[in-house]
């Protein structure tokens, strides 16, 4: 059996209850599948350039992006395991035993479907691919390649025109569109309506084990709520 690593970083300090609520989630699943769990502080950070952070200033996610993929480097180069698996902090996982870990290929992402309102206020989905779950096998030429592209895209822009998905979702959706990457549906996201249909009532996708609860957007969705529907 492939040895797999589970990593997840968050502050240590002024810890949302439902972001506790979340990593105890993704700590349970690894239980569940005999996978090893590493946490790190903002100590996450000490794997970005100093000019990278800099650059980026206070839009830690676009720092976060790389550091992962840093620390995901690291433990595949040293042997610590054959698979590096990233949860973001705010993914909560509802179906664990459904959840078994498979990446046939050299790395696999998440899969986000964002319903939103358009500009005239019809439905729209946005089809994109997530980082808030990526898997790398040990010998993945992409892991590198994505470093490598990352760091020249961030010594590259303007800094002033860094969105928060810039070398995240905005990246992988394009490069998916291009060379196709593994995709694991099973990983999502749940945006704000969605979160509004959940706590209503509806059932998340029977597809769905995981998702990505957009802590970013903690003043539009009730994350305590939506939490208890999805099993918490």
């Amino acid at each position: 059996m492939s040895r797999i690593k589970v990593l997840q970083s968050f502050r240590q300090d002024d810890v949302p209850a439902w972001i506790v609520d979340c990593l105890r989630s993704v700590r349970t699943w690894a239980e569940y599948h005999d996978l090893d769990y590493r946490f790190a502080g903002d100590e996450l950070f000490d794997r970005v350039p100093d000019w990278y952070l800099s650059k980026v200033g206070n839009k830690l996610p676009v720092a976060s992006d790389l550091a992962r993929l840093e620390w995901m480097q690291a433990e595949l180069s040293i042997g610590a395991c054959d698979i590096a698996v990233w949860l973001d902090a705010d993914t909560y996982v509802f179906r664990p035993e459904k959840l078994s870990l498979t990446v046939t290929g050299d790395c696999s992402f998440g899969r986000e479907y964002w319903v939103q309102h358009d500009k005239r206020g019809r439905l729209k989905t946005y089809r994109n691919v997530h980082n808030a779950y990526c898997a790398f096998r040990k010998g993945s030429t992409t892991l590198p390649f994505l470093i490598d592209t990352i760091l020249r895209l961030v010594r590259r822009v303007d800094p002033h025109h860094i969105s928060p998905q810039f070398v995240g979702p905005k990246l992988l959706t394009s490069l998916h569109n291009t060379v196709g990457f593994e995709i694991d549906e099973r990983f999502g996201a749940i945006s704000p309506l969605l979160a509004a249909q959940i706590i209503s009532g509806d059932e998340p996708h029977e597809i769905l084990c995981a998702a990505n609860l957009s802590y970013s957007l903690e003043q539009e969705i009730d994350h305590a709520t939506l939490i208890k529907r999805l099993g918490g």
